[in-house]
């Protein structure tokens, strides 16, 4: 998605991370561990752990681009077309981790992200190429699809279960 300034691009991630967290306080919090929230196995809690991974994966991103290197994207060991094989591992890295533990570093990493972006310029935002790894890309092509868009796609997947489950009714 293109962004016509920061403020846009700040208000949408906000918008998209406050609309996820509602959804998911309107879950009882003894259903956070059902399995089928996306896939077989997942939970709502694997849900925030997945975003969390890429959340984090952006970061070493930027981080290594900054220091001069050609981040390994997605990540070490796999290629754009294997989000589906890296997803699951993704999961299988987390699944066993606590609800408390996924949370805080869920808020952790939001943090994270809204410090990285009050500290950048409109342009090294919004600007195609601003950034070498980024290629002709501006920074947003990369962070708004781990953030706004993924939130986006969270709120979407919790609330088919949501419906599917029939929870709340």
């Amino acid at each position: 998605m293109k962004y016509a300034s920061k403020p846009a691009f700040v208000e949408r991630m906000e918008g998209e991370h406050e609309r996820f967290l509602e959804l998911a306080a309107s879950i009882p919090r003894a259903r956070y561990d059902e399995t089928g929230v996306w896939g077989e196995g997942w939970t709502v809690k694997d849900l925030f752990a997945h975003l969390t991974e890429w959340e984090q994966m952006f970061l070493g991103w930027h981080r290594e681009g900054l220091g001069g290197e050609k981040p390994a994207m997605p990540a070490t060991g796999y290629k754009w077309n294997e989000l589906p094989r890296l997803n699951h591992d993704i999961w299988a890295k987390h699944k066993d981790v606590s609800w408390r533990t996924v949370k805080s570093r869920f808020d952790r990493s939001y943090r994270q992200m809204q410090e990285l972006v009050a500290g950048l310029s409109e342009t090294e935002l919004l600007e195609p190429g601003h950034f070498a790894w980024t290629r002709k890309y501006p920074l947003t092509t990369y962070l708004g699809a781990n953030t706004a868009s993924h939130y986006a796609a969270a709120s979407k997947i919790l609330k088919r279960w949501i419906r599917r489950e029939n929870i709340g009714k």
